[in-house]
């Protein structure tokens, strides 16, 4: 029985070595949760269909067959595990998790080649089959004409259990029970306050089990003849891990005897940081300080001492925008230097469709190997790629999932994620510290209030030893040292002002540096084509019509000037609002949420060298800076004009922040927290717990994964990574031409050695990328590769000024 057969040089993998290689990878991921002995179950059965003559004759004789090799497993776990769990389990509080659990494990088997939705859509005429979902119609009805069960199946499943109990010391029945203490003890550490929750925990529990198995299925498809890929040894990790400490340690050496007011403030709270970092249990804890504290410092001395005091295997730090993993990023690289270190944002490979690749094909595994799963020691990636990990269905997306367990997880400016997610986010955030024992830090000056009462489906703060949620804790008066800046009106009446007017306020204050933060890149253009030719100081543009290295060639230009103390001038969409450490003598803010106006705060008098800087809240004509597609900015927008009608300039904008993030959740309606998908349809949340709208009735398990996975994205742009020749006389080009050309020799070869070199020219051309919407009239300006999975931008549609030009037709006028 094979399980592989390479048709080019003879090499085979017998069926029983690829179960058992399988299974024993899935228990070294599986250990550090306590689920070692559900996932060994998994992986010793996910591939029992194999053994069915007919596939036996696809993988030797007729490649392009296809064949059902996934249902096998289940359909002969599902009797198995009923039949075993019947006779010992009688426990009523243990018997209600029987049905979830078998159900669990034939799905994670049976899905392990491609996520499905439990309801069934397409017509039927069996009430019956509409009730109990895909599942069952699959497990039931899928292999009855053409397979061969009962004679191969079930023979080879016999002597697989032969030598499981010769091998192992085990018998199936065992590691039956086995697996189910292991998924008892996971929901003894989770408390759902209703049957939504419990389901949608389900969910994870799902992916947890499933991106365990792909990525042990994976790594044996490609190491089935010789090893190819190998993981870092536990060694290497701790060496990294110490040189990580000593690093960051090391950049503090320097701040051991401050001598002003804030530095001996910022001293305080980095040593309260090392202490909780050594100590911390896993938990969801918050990092709340005004901007200047220094948080990503504090972020890495807090979560490098997780790594080497509290055995944590990853530290992965989470951005909401590029711009802000740009900037902290290079300050990490600065740091501890690049080695065990991934940055990872824009997907430079895009998969034509969102369903999960079939690994068995020598090809597409190496296609799966392309993407990244975040095996390294230090992540650095933004809030997209993480709710694409937590809830897309591309195998790559799944298989990073696993990759979060045992982790420390920074989330930086927290208050950008939207607020339809809020309810997914929220219950994520418990699933990952309670389960996969994940020490969350929400990082930001604008705390959200996530347990908020207006909230139905609440964070759970705090460590599991009971640790306080805060890791450092600022009285009034320290909170004061950091304030440099008044916050007035632009307009005292509340009055709109025009673009024009903006331009006309910029250029009255000649000798200053400005920022101007516009909530759309129209605006942003508009009014940079107004200033540029009207003032004689340097003018900058930023949006993400910019690739990101255009942007830090940009942001190092601005620090340039500004180390000379020349006046300059800086206009952009919020991207440069959080994270980026620019001093500006003014900013000017087009009205935003309470928590954006205080992060562009934190651009102004950032080093302290004026007594007070001045902030200018604008509220734009809606002609020339239309938000209302922009719900979040729009609704944010809203409150805070409600809360600052009636005040006076200057505000204490700062002070407004609970208020603000109280009345934001308080105005929602519950659906508008779940992620809603239109009128009359389901919620993503739905879709993901107790899915009512859907005709499941009789089983456990109800949710329609793929759909989901399909509509959620975390940013509703439908974008698609695209590469750019920015400053392609430089490093760019060549770049791109060589990554064509070794594209072209893969597709003739499939030879790993150029695979190799696909995948370190990617990784470099990740700062020349930028997303595209797939409805963007440029698409026609795209060449593609790879079957559309890498694409690229014809060269004259990219400006180095401002980046993607705005039409076809604009670069030519």
């Amino acid at each position: 029985m094979y399980a592989h057969f390479d048709q080019e040089t003879g090499d085979t993998q017998s069926l029983d070595v690829h179960l058992f290689n399988v299974a024993q990878s899935a228990v070294k991921a599986a250990q550090a949760v306590g689920q070692q002995d559900v996932v060994f179950l998994c992986g010793l059965y996910h591939d029992l269909g194999k053994a069915d003559r007919k596939f036996q004759d696809k993988i030797i004789h007729h490649r392009q067959t296809h064949v059902d090799h996934s249902t096998a497993g289940a359909k002969f776990l599902l009797d198995k595990m009923g039949e075993v769990l019947q006779k010992h389990i009688t426990e009523p509080e243990k018997i209600e998790f029987c049905e979830s659990f078998i159900e669990t494990v034939c799905y994670v088997i049976s899905a392990h080649h491609g996520v499905y939705d439990i309801p069934v859509k397409e017509n039927t005429d069996s009430l019956q089959e509409e009730r109990i979902g895909k599942l069952f119609k699959r497990i039931v009805y899928g292999l009855e004409k053409g397979y061969y069960f009962e004679s191969d199946v079930i023979n080879f499943a016999s002597k697989l259990e032969n030598q499981l109990k010769s091998e192992k010391q085990v018998t199936l029945e065992q590691l039956i029970l086995n697996a189910f203490d292991n998924y008892l003890s996971l929901w003894e550490k989770l408390s759902p306050q209703d049957d939504s929750e419990k389901d949608f925990y389900t969910t994870l529990v799902v992916r947890l089990y499933l991106s365990i198995l792909k990525n042990a299925d994976i790594l044996d498809t490609i190491n089935a003849y010789t090893n190819v890929i190998e993981s870092m040894s536990s060694k290497k990790y701790e060496e990294l891990s110490a040189h990580y400490v000593e690093a960051i340690e090391k950049a503090y050496n320097n701040y051991q005897n401050p001598t002003t007011e804030i530095n001996k403030i910022r001293t305080s709270i980095a040593n309260e940081a090392k202490k909780r970092g050594s100590q911390d249990s896993s938990g969801i804890y918050r990092l709340d300080l005004p901007t200047g504290a220094g948080k990503t410092n504090l972020s890495m001395r807090y979560g490098f001492h997780q790594m080497n005091e509290q055995s944590k295997v990853r530290f992965i730090y989470i951005a909401p925008y590029l711009s802000v993993l740009e900037q902290n990023a290079a300050e990490v690289k600065g740091i501890v230097g690049t080695e065990g270190v991934l940055e990872h944002h824009s997907n430079v490979v895009n998969p034509e469709n969102d369903e999960a690749l079939d690994g068995d094909e020598k090809e597409t595994a190496y296609n799966d190997y392309l993407v990244d799963t975040w095996d390294s020691p230090i992540i650095l990636s933004t809030m997209v790629q993480l709710f694409q990990t937590f809830f897309k269905v591309r195998s790559g997306n799944i298989r990073r999932f696993a990759n979060l367990i045992n982790s420390t997880l920074i989330l930086d400016e927290i208050q950008s994620l939207p607020l339809e997610v809020t309810s997914l986010f929220n219950l994520t955030m418990n699933f990952l510290s309670k389960v996969m024992n994940v020490n969350v830090v929400l990082c930001t000056a604008t705390q959200p209030v996530y347990d908020s009462v207006g909230i139905d489906h609440r964070i759970q703060y705090g460590g599991q030893e009971k640790e306080p949620a805060d890791i450092v804790h600022l009285d009034k008066t320290q909170r004061q040292a950091f304030e440099r800046t008044e916050v007035h009106k632009f307009n005292e009446d509340n009055a709109v002002a025009k673009v024009e007017d903006i331009a006309d306020e910029v250029i009255a204050h000649e000798d200053e540096s400005i920022l101007v933060i516009l909530n759309t890149k129209a605006a942003v253009k508009s009014l940079y084509d107004l200033v540029k030719v009207q003032d004689s100081r340097e003018c900058y543009h930023l949006s993400t019509n910019m690739c990101a290295k255009h942007r830090m060639d940009i942001i190092k230009k601005i620090r340039e000037d500004m180390s000379y103390q020349e006046p300059i001038i800086c206009i952009s969409t919020q991207l440069i609002e959080a994270g980026v450490d620019l001093d500006f003598d003014r900013v000017i803010r087009s009205y935003a949420g309470i928590d954006s106006i205080v992060q562009a705060s934190g651009r102004c008098n950032r080093e302290g060298r004026r007594e007070r800087g001045i902030v200018q809240l604008v509220g734009v004509d809606n002609n020339q800076e239309n938000v209302s597609y922009l719900k979040s900015v729009k609704d944010k927008k809203e409150i805070t004009e409600q809360i600052t009608a009636e005040l006076s300039s200057p505000m204490k904008i700062g002070q407004l922040n609970d208020e603000f993030f109280e009345r934001y959740f308080s105005n929602s309606k519950e659906d508008d927290l779940n992620y809603p998908l239109g009128k009359d349809e389901p919620t993503v949340y739905d879709l993901l717990s107790t899915n009512e709208m859907n005709n499941v009735k009789q089983v456990a398990l109800k949710q329609s994964f793929k759909e989901a996975g399909i509509k959620m994205d975390l940013i509703q742009d439908n974008s698609k990574g695209v590469i750019v020749y920015y400053d392609a006389d430089e490093d760019c080009g060549p770049m791109i031409e060589e990554l064509i050309d070794e594209i072209e020799a893969f597709q003739t070869t499939y030879d790993m050695n150029d695979l190799e070199k696909i995948k370190y020219l990617l990784d470099q051309l990740q700062p020349y990328t930028i997303n595209m919407r797939v409805t963007d009239e440029r698409q026609n300006a795209l060449m593609n590769y790879m079957g559309g999975e890498v694409l690229i931008l014809q060269q004259d549609l990219y400006d180095d000024e401002i980046g993607m030009v705005d039409s076809m037709n604009e670069f030519i006028l």
